[in-house]
């Protein structure tokens, strides 16, 4: 899985067109990102679970979280632009975050994992990424930004407490391939 990092994330966002499909991409792309999430946990996500004035989601629950505890994740304020473009664009109030859309109708129910993957791809595509694009999955955004938190120099615990996980291993399988280059703190 090729991970979605910092500089291809920017490109795709930049290719997000001006229409409620690309308003929900852009506000995926930069939430999973941003949190680290799973596809799944994406698809999961509830508008209430959204608390953009702290700049903080609750992720209630995950593959490796068994008895439901959840756990808070931290947004960017370009995340959090992005939720509240989405959401004043669709008018979703309340129910699943990110649905799906046909015809300019948004669905009242999530959208699912196989539909995220696909918003990934095709993203990619159109940013011109069409060999990065083959490479990448709904996990993609979990790997690029461990990979960019590893390389802007945040500890392994840090990087743990992001994503979610409960032990180094897991971390090192997610940064092992990650693209060298400075190792400063990154604040956006």
């Amino acid at each position: 899985v090729l991970g979605l990092t910092r500089s291809l994330l920017n490109k795709m966002l930049n290719a997000c067109p001006d229409t409620l499909a690309g308003t929900r991409d852009a506000a995926l792309l930069r939430i999973g990102y941003d949190t680290l999430c799973r596809s799944s946990e994406l698809s999961w996500m509830r508008v209430e679970d959204v608390h953009l004035e702290h700049s903080r989601i609750y992720i209630p629950r995950a593959k490796n979280d068994p008895f439901g505890d959840g756990r808070f994740a931290r947004a960017t304020t370009s995340a959090c632009d992005r939720v509240r473009a989405w959401l004043a664009q669709s008018k979703v109030t309340e129910g699943p975050l990110f649905r799906g859309l046909h015809t300019g109708t948004i669905s009242q129910s999530n959208l699912d994992t196989s539909s995220i993957r696909r918003i990934i791809k095709s993203a990619a595509r159109r940013a011109g990424l069409n060999n990065e694009a083959e490479h990448m999955s709904g996990h993609s955004m979990r790997v690029g930004a461990a990979q960019d938190l590893m390389r802007d120099g945040h500890s392994s615990i840090e990087i743990m407490t992001a994503g979610g996980w409960s032990g180094f291993n897991i971390v090192k399988r997610y940064v092992e391939r990650a693209p060298t280059g400075s190792r400063k703190k990154h604040t956006e």
